[in-house]
């Protein structure tokens, strides 16, 4: 795992920019995406990362497709082009020669910035992390995948009482029902009764 003063992981990818995660003290994860001029940044406790990552690699295959197929077609024109003598039927040529080089571009974009090949963290609360697989290589990213695993891990065990995943929080929010009157005092009493025994958990400790 990686000791208390490397807790930070940078990675490039061709076309898809850069981003840096870094775990906090704090108990949170810190992202830094940059891709051309856009800049995010943003922060995640590390209590609402699932400590169980999966493992993904998808390619876009109708991008493959379009590659072969348009730079076939490329092909074929830059021929045309080369064996045509005439320089009026070779310029006639050259109009749908570009045309077709800007698609054949495009999917090669679009295969580059599209492809997944990543470690993917799931959040509780919905959205995921991806950290790029083997990205900057492959030591640094086994020992940060298996640091957060565990900071998490350990962070779910002490997450804070009044989280809305906590006995504590559901009650807290059953309260809070209470006092905007949506529930009677019965009502709350009942569905307390159901919490407290549909688990064996224990408040603040579960």
């Amino acid at each position: 795992m990686i000791q208390d003063g490397q807790i930070s992981l940078e990675q490039k990818a061709f076309l898809r920019g850069r981003q840096k995660l870094e775990l906090q003290t704090a108990g949170e994860l810190e992202i830094t995406v940059k891709r051309f001029s856009t800049l995010r940044q943003f922060k995640i406790p590390l209590w609402q990362i699932i400590p169980n990552p999966e493992r993904i690699k998808a390619r876009a295959n109708g991008s493959i497709i379009g590659m072969i197929i348009f730079g076939l077609i490329e092909l074929f024109f830059l021929i045309g082009i080369c064996c045509i003598k005439d320089v009026g039927a070779a310029g006639a040529l050259a109009v749908p020669m570009a045309l077709f080089g800007i698609i054949f571009v495009a999917c090669l974009w679009n295969f580059f910035s599209k492809q997944i090949n990543a470690v993917i963290f799931r959040l509780r609360q919905g959205g995921q992390i991806h950290v790029w697989y083997e990205n900057p290589d492959a030591a640094s990213f086994k020992a940060f995948c298996e640091t957060l695993t565990g900071r998490a891990e350990q962070a779910w065990l002490n997450r804070p009482i009044d989280s809305p995943n906590s006995l504590a929080g559901e009650i807290a929010a059953l309260k809070r029902l209470v006092d905007s009157g949506i529930l009677g005092e019965p009502e709350f009493q009942r569905a307390k009764s159901k919490l407290l025994e549909a688990t064996d958990r224990k408040i603040g400790f579960n």
